[in-house]
C-alpha cells in the first residue's frame, strides 16, 4: 500500500463527551417550585363544553388508532398469509 492510500477498514475514536451532571442546590430546587406554582396559577380547570370536545377528540383518535391496527391485522393476516 502507498502513503497516500487509507486503509477503509481503520475505526476513527469518537470524540469523548463529558456530561455535566445538573448541581441539585437548595437555590435550583426553590426556583424549581417557583416556577412550577408560576404556571399552577396561570393554569385554569376547562369548561364542561371544553372537557366534553376534549374527551371526544381523544376517543376519536383511540378508536381510529383501533380500526388502523385492527386492519392491518386483517391485511398480514389473510392478505399476505
Amino acid at each position: 500500500m502507498a502513503k497516500n492510500e487509507k486503509k477503509t477498514d481503520e475505526k476513527k475514536a469518537l470524540p469523548s463527551v463529558q456530561i455535566k451532571k445538573p448541581e441539585i442546590t437548595k437555590a435550583s430546587v426553590s426556583e424549581f417550585f417557583r416556577k412550577y406554582i408560576r404556571v399552577l396559577k396561570l393554569a385554569r380547570r376547562p369548561t364542561k363544553e371544553e372537557f366534553w370536545k376534549i374527551s371526544a377528540v381523544a376517543a376519536v383518535g383511540i378508536v381510529l388508532i383501533g380500526v388502523l391496527g385492527f386492519l392491518i391485522y386483517l391485511i398480514f393476516e389473510y392478505l399476505l398469509p
